[in-house]
């Protein structure tokens, strides 16, 4: 079990790369798949809702994931990478259809950032040690 002074030094050293993981994860599969949606099925009457159900499962398998990661299962990372890898087709798909280039850009640098995340270092040392963590209350 972690005593007090080591989960204060894992969380000060693993905490901001968890959050920066999940954040790009959110924002680029929800802004993705906003502007995906509102781009392809633009006059259609269900846009609304297929833009809320969409974020809402984004929403919930990003949660999943993260939580799987958390109490340190090893297949977590997979329920979570498919989703920047999704939001990078989405916006890839965006290209020439006049949406602004500002924004376009952010579109392809979000999912590109969280996937750059989960491969760092940082975020492979954190799972691995949650991965330790996990066998040692076992």
């Amino acid at each position: 079990m972690m005593k007090f002074g080591e989960f204060q030094a894992f969380m000060r050293r693993y905490f901001p790369t968890f959050l920066l993981g999940f954040f790009t994860c959110v924002m680029s599969g929800a802004l993705s798949l906003a502007m995906w949606i509102d781009s392809h099925w633009r006059n259609h009457a269900d846009n609304p809702l297929y833009t809320l159900m969409g974020t809402a499962t984004l929403a919930l398998l990003l949660c999943a994931g993260h939580f799987a990661m958390i109490r340190g299962l090893k297949w977590a990372m997979w329920v979570v990478l498919p989703v920047p890898l999704v939001a990078l087709l989405m916006a890839l798909s965006l290209l020439g259809s006049g949406l602004n280039t500002v924004l376009l850009a952010i579109l392809l640098a979000l999912p590109l950032l969280a996937m750059l995340v989960f491969n760092g270092k940082r975020h492979r040392q954190m799972r691995a040690d949650l991965i330790a963590l996990r066998a040692a209350r076992s």
